[in-house]
């Protein structure tokens, strides 16, 4: 049976920020294999910058929704990826900054 969702992935500090927890505890946790982890180039200015990505499920992802809707912001994404997870390809968005929802980014 095949499942048909998109993937969400938070910027490391993004979830330090939504868990309450630091910065550095985050690395150390998606060292440990505990939090599942990607890197990808992000534009920044005139140049790239690798930024850490964490997969938000479950809770995680719970906590970004509410948090977006109490702030009435959406996310803005990198293009939309297919990734290989498992057996299984998934669509995946990055999320790499924030803006008032209804807005577009020009």
């Amino acid at each position: 049976m095949e499942r048909d969702f998109t993937l969400i992935w938070l910027p490391l500090v993004r979830v330090a920020e939504l868990t309450g927890r630091s910065v550095k505890t985050i690395r150390r946790l998606v060292k440990e294999g505990k939090l599942p982890a990607v890197k990808r180039l992000v534009p920044s200015g005139k140049s790239h910058t690798t930024k850490t990505f964490v997969l938000a499920a479950g809770e995680l992802l719970d906590l970004e929704i509410a948090d977006c809707k109490s702030k009435n912001q959406q996310g803005v994404c990198l293009d939309r990826e297919l990734m290989n997870l498992d057996s299984d390809k998934r669509d995946c968005l990055f999320i790499t900054a924030y803006i008032k929802a209804g807005n577009k980014e020009e």
